[in-house]
């Protein structure tokens, strides 16, 4: 591919750090910079600070398009994100899935909302999921949301407020928010019951152009007025059409990052287990994909203290741990994961981590065993790729390996997968043949003595806790 200099800006809207990454259409990265995020508690509920965000990224792109000639933007954001919006801005403050929700929302929801059977989606605490979030604000809030045109989700709200129109997309929409039954390939039953379906616009793929930068936009950044906007895709699925963009769509990705998001193309949507974190995600192509969604990125911060070590000291340490029998059983967050009832429950059990080494270790063991089982779960027998956060943590790829030697294990050299691969929707109805920027490193097997007897009692001392 000839490089004309032409550049997407990406604009990475994660939980934990907000990102603007410019790339080449191939999928190079070139320049990126990183704010941390968080959210806006001054509101009626947590939420997602727009009012922070939006010139956090105006900056930023007036900054990098002093250096390159971005001829696109495209924004990909973490799950459970949206925003009611009128005409021109939000109605309401955009919920952040983490709100403490009213006492009444439980019960009221459960009257209301779809089953897992429907959406292949567990119902989670307070506002976790965007339909739960849109109940409570059309019940608390109700003048406000009669004004709402449109319930756009967070990458697709970025588009529009850059000039895009308002749009839906099926990644985004169908990204754990109880709003969309992938088997029938339609809105959901809450969406029906409730008639909420003038609140979605039409659908748009994700690399689809919907407008260019408006003309205040383009004054304020000093970008040209033929930018390109589009449609923008979840964070997760955007780092998934990264390997399928690369010709590796057979692989097991784990997407990782606050959440840890395995995707199989492989498995069937049969015999879920919303017990194990099971979820179906919709890709940008609008396939259905057997997926696990957990929240491994936070319980590893959690472990492993402000100073992780992830080096072969850690992977040294591990082998000491499990000698001496220390594990750490879940969930050291509110969300379950793969063991319904565990959430807030986590502890270690054994003698206690002495030092910053074995706290990695520790951290990094007790994610390796639930990515295992998630892995297990998906029934997953093909290469394993390991994107994101996780991608710079040497014991993590070393574990993985070693617990399943019969698949091979690498590990992307960027952690920044997903804003490369929402970059890559960039001009993808145009591209003829794969990507060639996805570079791997194998991780080979590095055997510790009792390794697989340590996962399986790990897993039948977490299933006893439930």
């Amino acid at each position: 591919m000839i490089d004309t200099g032409e550049r997407v800006a990406v604009l990475d809207l994660g939980k934990t750090n907000i990102k603007v990454l410019v790339a080449t259409p191939n999928g190079e990265p070139v320049e990126i910079l990183s704010y941390p995020n968080a959210p806006d508690m001054t509101g009626p509920y947590l939420a997602i600070d727009l009012n922070r965000i939006e010139p956090l990224i105006l900056d930023a792109l007036t900054e990098l398009g002093k250096r390159h000639r971005i001829r696109a933007i495209v924004a990909t954001a973490h799950g459970c994100g949206g925003v009611l919006v009128d005409d021109h801005n939000p109605v309401l403050p955009a919920m952040d899935y983490e709100a403490k929700a009213p006492d009444w929302l439980a019960e009221a929801y459960a009257e209301v909302g779809p089953t897992y059977a429907e959406v292949f989606c567990s119902l989670s605490g307070g506002a976790m999921r965007p339909a739960q979030g849109l109940l409570w604000q059309s019940r608390e809030f109700p003048e406000a949301f009669g004004r709402a045109k449109h319930f756009l989700l967070t990458p697709q709200y970025f588009a529009f407020r850059l000039g895009g129109k308002p749009v839906s997309e099926i990644s985004s929409l169908a990204a754990q928010c109880h709003l969309w039954n992938p088997l029938t390939s339609e809105f959901s039953s809450i969406v029906h019951r409730l008639h909420w379906h003038g609140l979605f616009p039409a659908f748009a793929k994700a690399g689809e152009v919907i407008g260019h930068i408006s003309p205040d936009i383009a004054k304020r950044t000093g970008l040209a007025p033929d930018v390109q906007i589009l449609a923008g895709a979840h964070d997760s699925n955007a780092n998934f059409f990264r390997y399928k963009a690369a010709g590796m769509a057979d692989h097991t990705v784990l997407s990782t990052g606050t959440w840890m998001i395995g995707f199989n193309r492989g498995r069937p949507l049969e015999d879920f287990s919303e017990a194990r974190a099971m979820v179906a995600n919709v890709d940008v192509d609008g396939e259905p994909i057997a997926s696990t969604l957990t929240m491994t990125g936070r319980e590893y911060a959690n472990l492993a203290g402000e100073h992780p070590v992830s080096d072969q000291r850690a992977y040294a340490a591990a082998a000491k741990l499990i000698a001496q029998d220390t594990l750490a059983l879940p969930s050291f967050v509110e969300d379950p994961g793969p063991f319904t009832g565990s959430g807030g429950k986590g502890k270690i059990i054994g003698p206690a981590p002495v030092d910053e080494v074995e706290r990695g270790a520790l951290a990094a063991l007790y994610s390796a065993f639930v990515a295992d089982l998630c892995l297990d779960v998906l029934g997953s027998t093909t290469p394993i790729v390991i994107d994101g956060g996780f991608a710079t943590n040497p014991t993590f790829g070393q574990l993985i390996a070693t617990l399943r030697p019969t698949q091979p294990v690498a590990m992307s050299r960027s952690k920044d997968g997903t804003a490369l691969g929402a970059g890559l929707l960039w001009q993808r109805f145009e591209r003829t043949e794969p990507i060639t920027s996805v570079t791997l490193d194998p991780v080979s097997p590095s055997p510790i003595a009792g390794l697989r007897e340590a996962a399986l009692r790990w897993r039948a001392l977490a299933d006893q806790q439930t």
